[in-house]
């Protein structure tokens, strides 16, 4: 957010394909694993994120810090802000390995241990296990068997945010090159990347969303610092219908300035134009931070939906979700206790039920809270996790000084209704509470589990996603001695249990930390035009891997002379953007002797 201005014989498999009642795998050779996819002013009292200033061109071959090697880009390939509407521009990353062949989310693709590999996945690393509990996770034994995989992408990148096609195309963003700022995609698991340059966009509070329900990307960044911005606020929106070969861009939002978050799903009585979902976004305004140097102090949380498909846009909250702690406070929400007029609140990412409800989660002061709107936008409840603990907002600078301020990808929705609430308390552990009935009681009372492995003794930024009731993934940046970071990602297959098992995994070489001398949000460097780490994302893909989102710093303690990559031909970029991965493996039926069929005793997922 801008600040102001021993494995089992078998195969690996996603869970979409195990064996529901009367269903039988296909057959995998025990020779191979199968696996199926199925601002102009910049002060650090305001704490702006602005645009990075124009890298000069990359050298053909440039070495990506052990990552694979950055292919040059076309030498006449246009710069960004000069694509044709509609058009979009496409450099090879570099990150080797070939392609690999699949049916993506339907069908059982296996791969050779070489090709494995090829995918960054460690097969000497399988995930262990570990049992929630209310003041500290403990040591089982793993619930399935998953192995972690990661892939740096080879552009620069800042806080990521991914979506996954049915076909298995995945795309993360943002995705920064000398060509310009935009997103990259992978259609081989990660082994290659591809950046997209839809044109235009500058790199303040990139976000990206794919709707699950048609592929439809929409990838948004601030005005804030924007090429050819001038006095225009709110943001610039692309959005394609065809995985990122076309782009439609225009303004929307206006009276926003940053930490867009956008989500969809069914409308409830309002008519859809041509597309099945409705689509909000929500941002605060004027701006997040507390800030009246620059802009005025926030004010209210602006929802925007967009009934076809993001054509065109309309505000529906009109300053029902206030951003004022004593204006919350005065109006029941909360208490003047956990949320003192020098507190601040800050909405995350938000998402829509099956039957149209929408949730936002948020920093209400010290505490989690749920926004719940019940008629698209219009009218909202807000509850209070009960338990939940938050560290203290003490000025402008705490976002330098503390972490885990922010709530920023919270919630997860699962068919039944469950909604599961993930925060770092301010403790540096990471809760979970669940609610099956919109707040009004939660799983764990006054009491939230610790969900993060043991040992591990910080936890920053984090996120949840829900493949099934009780089935969850989990993806957080985590620390065993406070100096050495890395992306840890869990499912659980009993999450709505008292004490649910986690199978978890570091997902990047543990030797390899993305950080290596403590964790860095780069907040320091935004008067010299840095680039932010505020959130993780976890998503299951349509066959049921997991992926999540981090990056890995390139200039340790983001100083630009202290870098493992050429800085300035990636884009004046400090971070790299990277995917975390968890792959189930499936567990061979020895009585099906050789090239049986895949066992049935793995959980089934409906």
């Amino acid at each position: 957010m801008v600040r102001g201005p021993t494995r089992p014989l078998g195969g690996y498999m996603s869970r979409t394909n195990q064996l529901g009642a009367g269903d039988v795998h296909p057959r995998v050779d025990r020779a191979r694993r199968g696996w199926t996819n199925g601002v102009a002013l910049c002060a650090v009292v305001s704490l702006v994120g602005c645009a990075s200033p124009t890298a000069p061109a990359v050298s053909a071959g440039t070495p990506d810090a052990g990552h694979g090697t950055v292919a040059a880009p076309p030498a006449q390939t246009p710069e960004a802000s000069s694509l044709a509407e509609g058009d979009a521009e496409t450099v090879e990353s570099g990150v080797t390995g070939d392609a690999t062949g699949g049916d993506g989310a339907t069908g059982t693709t296996t791969f050779t241990d070489d090709e494995l590999t090829a995918q960054g996945c460690a097969l000497n690393r399988p995930a262990v296990g570990y049992r929630a509990g209310t003041s500290a996770s403990s040591p089982t034994s793993a619930s399935e068997p998953l192995i972690p995989c990661f892939s740096p992408t080879g552009f620069g990148g800042q806080e990521s945010s991914i979506g996954i096609a049915h076909d298995g195309t995945v795309f993360l963003a943002p995705a920064y090159s000398p060509n310009g700022n935009g997103l990259a995609r992978t259609s081989d698991y990660g082994k290659t990347w591809t950046q997209i340059v839809p044109g235009g966009h500058g790199r303040v509070q990139p976000f990206l969303y794919l709707d699950p329900a048609t592929d439809r990307v929409l990838f948004a960044t601030s005005t804030l610092n924007a090429p050819d911005a001038g006095s225009a606020t709110g943001f610039d929106l692309s959005v394609s219908a065809d995985e990122g070969a076309t782009w439609n861009t225009q303004l929307i939002a206006p009276d926003v300035r940053d930490w867009i978050k956008l989500y969809a799903g069914p409308a409830v009585t309002s008519t859809t134009q041509g597309y099945p979902n409705a689509i909000y976004a929500s941002a605060p305004s004027p701006i997040s931070t507390p800030d009246t140097v620059i802009f005025p102090a926030p004010s209210y949380q602006a929802v925007y939906q967009s009934l076809n498909g993001g054509a065109t846009w309309t505000e529906v909250s009109m300053g029902a979700l206030t951003l004022v702690p004593s204006t919350a406070a005065s109006s029941g929400i909360t208490s003047s206790t956990t949320c003192p007029s020098s507190e601040w609140i800050i909405y995350g990412d938000g998402l829509v039920g099956p039957d149209g409800t929408v949730y936002i989660g948020l920093r209400l002061c010290t505490t989690v809270g749920v926004a719940i709107s019940k008629d698209e936008g219009q009218n909202w409840d807000v509850v209070t996790v009960p338990g939940s603990s938050l560290p203290a907002f003490t000025g402008l600078l705490s976002p330098v000084t503390t972490n885990n301020l922010l709530v920023s990808e919270p919630l997860a929705l699962d068919a039944t209704g469950n909604l599961y609430v993930i925060w770092n308390d301010e403790n540096g552990a990471l809760r979970l509470s669940i609610t099956s009935d919109r707040g009004k009681t939660w799983s764990a009372g006054a009491n939230p589990i610790v969900i993060s492995a043991p040992g591990v003794t910080s936890t920053i930024e984090s996120a949840i996603a829900v493949r099934a009731p009780g089935t969850v993934a989990i993806a957080y940046y985590g620390s065993t001695d406070g100096t050495q970071y890395n992306g840890y990602v869990a499912e659980s297959l009993d999450a709505l249990d008292p004490e649910p098992v986690f199978s978890s995994a570091i997902v990047n070489d543990p030797s390899d930390p993305l950080f290596s001398n403590g964790f860095d949000n780069n907040y320091l460097l935004t008067i010299g035009f840095g680039d932010l780490d505020e959130l993780v994302q976890v998503k299951y893909a349509p066959g049921g891997d997991i992926w999540a989102t981090f990056v890995k710093e390139m200039c340790v303690n983001t100083v630009t002379s202290n870098c493992t990559w050429d800085y300035a031909a990636h884009a004046n970029s400090v971070f790299q953007g990277a995917a975390g991965r968890l792959v189930h493996q499936a567990v061979m039926d020895d009585d099906a002797g050789e090239g049986g069929v895949l066992s049935s005793t793995d959980a089934e997922v409906p």
